[in-house]
C-alpha cells in the first residue's frame, strides 16, 4: 500500500494546479491514473481526502474543487444567532419539541448589501400542517409582531412597520438545514435561494441588492452549488436563478466552468 506523501505526488500535482482556482475531480482522477497503473478508486478516495485535509483542495460539490491557495481568502459560513433568535428557538422548542423548523434572522444578509433596511426579520419555516398552530403560539409570546405567510400587500402596509417581525411560512421538504448554537438554521444555499425565490417575502433584497448579496457572499464564503441549484430546482426556479446568476452577477459558476471544459 502507497504511503499518503507518494500517493499525492504532490510536486507534480501543483504544475496541474498552477493558475487555476477550481479543478473537475474527473480531470484528478485522470491526472492520478496517469501516475500509476496499479491506481484504484479507493486510493483516489484516499488522495481526495489527504488533500482536502491538507487544505490543498476543498470540495465545492457537481464534482468540483476549489483549489484553496488561489482562493485563500474564502471562509466556510458560520452564524452567531442572536439572542432575539435564541429566545423565539426556545420558545419552539419547548412548545413543539418534535417539530421540524428552521428559524433565521435576514440581518445576516445586511453586511452584503448598500443600502441597509430599516429592519430585520425572523423566519420561522415549519411543517405545513403545522403553520397555524406555530403561528398561534408565536402570537401569543410576541403579539402583533407575528406574520402568517403574509402577501406583499401585508409585508409593505402591516410587517415593515413592525420592530423585529417574526414571519411563520411552511417548510419545503428536504430543505438544505445545519445548526448555529444547537439552533436549526438554514444552509447559506437555501437562504440565497429563498431570497431569490420569494420576492414577496423578501421585496426589499430584490433588484441591484440582490445582486449584491449573491455576488459578495460569493465572494466571502465556500457556497456548494450543487446544493443550491438541487434546492432550487425543488423550488422551480433552477433555470431563472442560472439565468441571474449568469446576468446580473459576474459570479464564475464552477459548473459552469466544468461545462465549458
Amino acid at each position: 500500500m502507497k504511503n499518503i506523501p507518494t500517493l499525492l505526488q504532490i510536486p507534480a500535482l501543483r504544475n496541474v494546479l498552477s493558475g487555476r482556482t477550481t479543478i473537475p475531480k474527473t480531470e484528478l482522477r485522470n491526472f492520478y491514473q496517469a501516475q500509476s497503473l496499479s491506481f484504484n478508486e479507493q486510493l483516489f478516495r484516499r488522495a481526495l481526502y489527504a488533500l482536502e485535509a491538507k487544505g490543498i483542495l476543498l470540495p465545492l460539490g457537481a464534482g468540483m474543487y476549489a483549489v484553496k491557495e488561489k482562493t485563500s481568502s474564502k471562509a466556510y459560513f458560520s452564524y452567531h444567532p442572536s439572542k432575539q433568535l435564541s429566545s423565539l428557538d426556545q420558545v419552539l422548542r419547548r412548545a413543539f419539541p418534535y417539530l421540524d423548523y428552521l428559524c433565521w434572522e435576514t440581518s445576516l444578509l445586511h453586511e452584503f448589501m448598500t443600502h441597509q433596511p430599516g429592519q430585520g426579520m425572523y423566519i420561522v419555516e415549519v411543517e405545513k400542517d403545522a403553520c397555524e398552530s406555530v403561528f398561534n403560539r408565536l402570537r401569543e409570546k410576541y403579539s402583533s409582531q407575528v406574520f402568517l405567510k403574509p402577501t406583499r400587500n401585508v409585508m409593505e402596509m402591516y410587517v415593515l412597520h413592525q420592530t423585529d417581525p417574526i414571519i411563520v411560512i411552511p417548510l419545503i421538504s428536504q430543505s438544505p438545514s445545519t445548526s448555529h448554537k444547537d439552533i436549526p438554521f438554514p444552509k447559506l444555499e437555501k437562504i440565497l435561494v429563498d431570497t431569490f425565490a420569494n420576492d414577496n417575502i423578501f421585496y426589499a433584497f430584490q433588484g441591484e441588492e440582490l445582486s449584491n448579496i449573491f455576488t459578495r457572499v460569493f465572494d466571502t464564503y465556500w457556497v456548494n452549488e450543487r446544493t443550491m441549484f438541487r434546492y432550487a430546482s425543488r423550488r422551480k426556479t433552477g433555470k431563472k436563478l442560472a439565468e441571474f446568476i449568469h446576468k446580473k452577477t459576474n459570479i464564475q459558476l464552477a459548473l459552469q466552468e466544468k461545462n465549458n471544459r
